[in-house]
């Protein structure tokens, strides 16, 4: 998973589309090879000038299947697996296509501005709350991770269109939770997911506040 700068609000990077090239003579992708490509000594050359599609052995292609994607008279591409070929024919992930957003581990700094984070000289006991767009109710949050500076969690995110993540993003804030007042870990934050964070399936934080570090899963539902 990469890492993620915050700053208040997270920057975007931005991701290009994943993909192999097809290579001479083979079909490529989970679809196959495609009809009507000879590619011999006199098959017409593929080019921008006479392919709105893609080229793939000399011959042009429609490119707008995950096997063979592309536009202007470009190599043919197939798609990665979590990825489909959109109708402006470059590869990505599907947009309609719902993710379960999931916190999984973290660190938590040793101290809270130099105090304990507990009365008791205790670890904290974290909590992730957060809220996934498009969706209503759009707010949850993780159980609570007993008494530790690692904690886990295997439950409790939220689940969003991959349009909407990738439009509006995911916020999240973290609590210690306390039997009076409960600790501001981080303050409320907002990652704007990318295309590459689909592919590797989560993200990481750096870090932010109290917060060292965090990592994020993105399981396709």
């Amino acid at each position: 998973m990469q890492g993620r700068a915050m700053l208040g609000v997270a920057v975007m990077v931005l991701a290009a589309c994943g993909g192999e090239e097809f290579p001479s003579g083979s079909g490529g992708g989970s679809g196959g090879g495609f009809p009507g490509t000879g590619g011999g000594s006199g098959a017409a050359t593929c080019s921008a000038q006479n392919c709105s599609g893609c080229c793939f052995n000399g011959s042009c292609q429609p490119g707008s299947t995950a096997a063979g994607c592309g536009k202007a008279g470009a190599a043919c591409v197939a798609c990665n697996v979590s990825q489909v070929c959109r109708v402006d024919q470059t590869c990505g992930v599907d947009p309609e296509s719902t993710w379960l957003v999931q916190p999984v581990t973290a660190s938590i700094a040793a101290n809270n501005n130099g105090s304990t984070w507990d009365g008791d000289g205790s670890a904290p006991d974290p909590r992730v709350y957060m809220t996934c767009p498009g969706v209503t109710p759009n707010a949850t949050s993780t159980g609570e991770a007993s008494n530790t500076y690692q904690p886990n969690w295997s439950s409790g995110g939220c689940t969003a269109k991959a349009k909407d993540l990738l439009r509006s993003g995911w916020t999240f804030v973290v609590y210690d939770i306390d039997a009076v007042s409960d600790d501001s870990i981080t303050a409320q934050l907002v990652v704007p997911l990318v295309e590459q964070d689909f592919t590797l399936r989560g993200f990481s934080l750096q870090p932010t506040g109290g917060l060292q570090s965090m990592t994020v899963s993105l399981t396709r539902q």
